[in-house]
């Protein structure tokens, strides 16, 4: 038992050096500026007005560091959070400092992540296997792109999986020992997940009544007074992360930009939206960061998927974006978990059946939404894949010696993949993608804007003096090291040394036609795996 426990400490810290690693090649991605301003917001006075689509636990995590440094919200007003947020990050000329400062807050998450994931693999799986299902589990976790990639980053997709783990571990827990300590902890733990983002909302409710469908058949009367204590642990933990502030919802949404913008061709829904913000009842910080998230998601997103572009996004687009960043060895040992434990159900443990339902539930949650952006989306389903997985290496490992063999190629291969992406576990695809990954996806699973530097770096090699740009990002181009540059316009031919992100050059193609004339160019050279560089004489 110790040797794994060890192993996975090892496996932890690996992973934290190979995180960090990558803060020196990436600037900061599109979102990281305004996380760090809304968390700074939070720190500096106890106030959250900037944007109350997401909760600020991971946000304060990743203002932190630079709070501790001194840096504070810019006094000019009025900014957009991503105006703020860069303020912070380029503050004193230490753009890098700040910026690993505030990446730092995202680890904390990443080792709670893989803590959870150990336990519940040596809780549940198999006992007499138990303890190297976790190990394997961890291993398989922290070799995942997806997972890597956005550890690295000031933002809130880790936490997110963190906090829907250790929820979901801790529901489990309470549904094996209803007692008042564990009803306790699983309301504490599913606060947390709350104050780490709303989407774990849905994705919690709906697992809890799949396990409450599931496993509870009795103590029916003491478990449902256990659940509404737990629900009123949650309530008041995630109302003390807004620091129990109680406002009218037209002290954020009066004449809101950004939701009349969104709102604009849905009239019905725009009057509804008008009529709840003119009410004189005041709402809670948390209420009205749910409702804004619900309109987002009725009015749905731009997104990018097989070529086409959608604003209400596609049924099947998770499902392909798990196909294409997951590493294909880690799907298939999924599969073959998935199979192995569905197989013989009736005589599985409840506790593995849940964790096959789980990732399933909240995948069919995701593909009912309409905010279609990125694997980032659906990171909490990668734990329990883990935790699957590493029940079937396990279980190969006790079986023939053909299908260990098996199983240790299948971890090499994601090893070796896993190898072959650093440093850019961000952008990485396996290699369902091909060679034009650009081809599927192109939002945050491909371009977030995090390769700004790396062209300047590269147009200095190359000893390029002037360059037109179309930058899909947050970063200040005028502190990026450029050389003389121009804005490229979508519409107009241009001549020259010419950089476009991906994402201007396929989603913003598909959506409005822009950048049409660049389409019968072939790019001289791929900056990092997001920007294309071409040369016209």
């Amino acid at each position: 038992m110790n040797k794994y426990i060890a192993g996975v400490a090892v496996l932890i810290g690996l992973a934290i050096v190979r995180v960090v690693s990558t803060y020196a090649v990436f600037n900061a991605t599109y979102d990281e500026p305004a996380h760090v301003a809304c968390g700074m917001e939070w720190l500096r006075g106890g106030t959250y007005t900037c944007d109350l689509q997401h909760p600020p636990l991971a946000r304060v995590a990743v203002a932190l560091g630079p709070y501790l440094q001194g840096l504070r919200l810019a006094d000019q007003q009025p900014m957009s959070m991503y105006e703020e947020g860069n303020a912070i990050l380029y503050s004193g000329g230490q753009y890098w400092s700040n910026l690993t400062w505030a990446r730092f807050g995202t680890l904390p998450f990443l080792v709670l992540l893989c803590a959870v994931t150990f336990l519940w693999a040596r809780r549940w799986f198999c006992e007499e296997f138990s303890a190297a299902a976790g190990f394997w589990a961890v291993l398989l976790l922290v070799c995942s792109s997806p997972i890597l990639g956005h550890a690295g980053l000031a933002t809130n997709d880790v936490a997110c999986a963190a906090g829907a783990a250790l929820a979901l571990y801790q529901f489990l827990r309470w549904l094996e020992d209803p007692r008042t300590a564990r009803w306790l902890w699983w309301g504490l733990a599913t606060a947390l997940a709350v104050l780490c983002k709303f989407s774990n909302i849905p994705f919690l409710v709906t697992c809890y009544a799949v396990g409450f469908v599931a496993v509870m058949r009795r103590d029916l009367t003491r478990r449902f007074g256990q659940i509404g204590l737990a629900a009123c642990v949650v309530l008041v933990l995630a109302w003390a992360g807004y620091r129990f502030h109680v406002n009218p919802p037209a002290m954020f949404y009066h004449d809101h930009p950004v939701i009349d913008s969104m709102l604009s061709s849905r009239p019905l829904l725009h009057s509804l939206w008008n009529s709840v913000m003119t009410t004189p009842l005041p709402l809670s910080e948390p209420t009205m960061g749910v409702l804004d998230l619900f309109v987002h998601n009725a009015v749905g997103h731009d997104s990018y998927l097989l070529g086409q572009w959608s604003r209400s996004g596609w049924w099947y687009f998770f499902p392909v974006v798990l196909a294409v960043k997951t590493p294909i060895g880690f799907l298939l040992l999924s599969a073959g978990g998935l199979a192995m434990i569905l197989r013989r159900w009736r005589d599985s443990p409840w506790p593995q059946i849940l964790t096959v339902a789980f990732p399933i539930v909240i995948l069919l949650v995701c593909m009912i939404g309409r905010i279609d952006l990125g694997v980032r989306h659906i990171l909490p389903v990668y734990p329990m894949l883990a935790i699957i997985s590493g029940h079937t290496v396990s279980v190969l490992f006790k079986s023939s010696r053909l299908a260990a063999a098996a199983a240790g190629l299948l971890i090499a291969w994601v090893v070796v993949d896993s190898v072959r992406a650093h440093p850019d576990y961000l952008a990485h695809f396996n290699e369902f993608a091909g060679l034009h990954p650009e081809t599927i996806l192109c939002e945050s699973d491909l371009d977030w804007g995090q390769d700004l530097d790396r062209l300047s770096q590269r147009l200095k090699q190359r000893g390029i003096q002037e360059v037109s740009l179309a930058y899909f990002g947050t970063a200040r181009l005028d502190q990026a090291g450029l050389p003389d540059y121009k804005i490229l316009s979508t519409t107009q031919p241009t001549r020259g040394y010419i950089a476009v992100s991906l994402h201007n050059l396929n989603l913003d193609y598909k959506k409005n036609g822009s950048f049409a004339w660049l389409k019968s160019y072939q790019p001289i050279e791929r900056i990092g795996k997001s920007i294309d560089l071409f040369y016209i004489p």
